[in-house]
């Protein structure tokens, strides 16, 4: 992260204290659960995202900093509905805000978030930053809502569970080199090619987030078997299914119909995913998607904010959470 983050380092911090000043001061309690999820927050990959291709194609400005406060309002907007909807007790390891504060007030704060977001689209002027932003947040919810039928009938193919991602996880990212793009005046067609490389940022983000479903909990920030437990077919799963015989198939599917509680079941359905290579095949696809990344990226010349997004891409790969 050090070497992703060297060129925006100032950029970063100012965008963090710009980002806190848009918490409500109101109330003690809007006050107290924006402080905790600011002081348990992530690593920022989205802003850290849109400051890099900002540098890339042209100059940090104003409008990068709007777009980068915007979109991480948004995207712990989602994270907070998500976790409702999901009702998970932990997020990162730290305890959710709907364990913390209940559903009710889980769900208001998710939307304070999201209005603040809408409002600085707003202060800036700017109908096209609402649109793009809009875009990305209705992709994300018809993802959800796509993958919850799926996945209650077991009738997820692969063409499906790629649609899923796309809306649900990549298209922020692309929404990200979108407004990047935005904030450097390109025109539409330049847009959509940048667009085009922060949904395979996100798509390649996504399937590694599948593969920390099946490694040792101790060493990530995911608990073992979270995906399973809520009912998620992901991608080593989907394939693992597609690629046994029928009497493991049938007996997996079994498990699957109702929620997985018990460790045992869990065990069984991750030992069945390595031994159809479900891990290995996923695997493969993220190292794909990765060269088609770098493919995309050499069309543009080099420099240092170039050298820190092929250092994402290794991060994106790589990363233990």
């Amino acid at each position: 992260m050090k070497k992703i983050i060297e060129p925006i380092n100032q950029e970063l911090k100012d965008f963090k204290k710009l980002y806190k000043r848009s918490f409500s001061q109101d109330t003690n309690l809007l006050l107290n659960i924006s402080n905790y999820i600011f002081d348990n927050s992530g690593k920022k990959i989205r802003p850290i995202l849109i400051f890099l291709v900002s540098g890339l194609l042209g100059k940090i400005n104003s409008k990068t900093y709007t777009s980068a406060i915007l979109i991480e309002l948004l995207h712990v907007a989602t994270l907070i509905h998500d976790d409702v909807v999901d009702e998970a007790q932990f997020r990162r390891k730290k305890l959710s805000v709907n364990s913390l504060w209940k559903n009710k007030v889980a769900v208001l704060i998710g939307d304070f978030f999201l209005a603040q977001g809408l409002k600085i689209a707003i202060q800036e002027n700017s109908e096209k930053m609402l649109l793009y932003t809009s875009k990305a947040v209705q992709k994300m919810a018809e993802g959800e809502i796509l993958q919850l039928e799926k996945s209650r009938k077991l009738t997820l193919i692969e063409e499906d569970y790629y649609k899923i991602i796309e809306y649900k996880t990549a298209s922020l990212f692309g929404c990200c080199c979108e407004l990047a793009a935005f904030s450097n005046n390109l025109s539409e067609f330049e847009m959509e090619k940048i667009y085009q490389f922060g949904i395979k940022l996100g798509l390649m983000f996504q399937i590694k987030d599948d593969l920390l479903d099946y490694e040792n909990k101790k060493s990530t920030g995911k608990l073992l078997g979270n995906d399973i437990k809520e009912s998620k077919m992901n991608l080593p799963l989907l394939y693992a299914i597609q690629n046994s015989n029928k009497e493991e198939k049938t007996k997996i599917i079994n498990l699957l119909y109702k929620p997985v509680k018990k460790k045992e079941d869990v065990s069984i359905i991750i030992a069945f995913v390595k031994k159809n290579n479900g891990i290995k095949y996923t695997d493969e696809v993220l190292k794909k998607y990765k060269k088609e990344a770098i493919l995309m990226l050499n069309n543009f010349p080099d420099s240092k904010y170039k050298t820190s997004i092929l250092y994402l891409l290794e991060f994106l790969i790589e990363r233990k959470k």
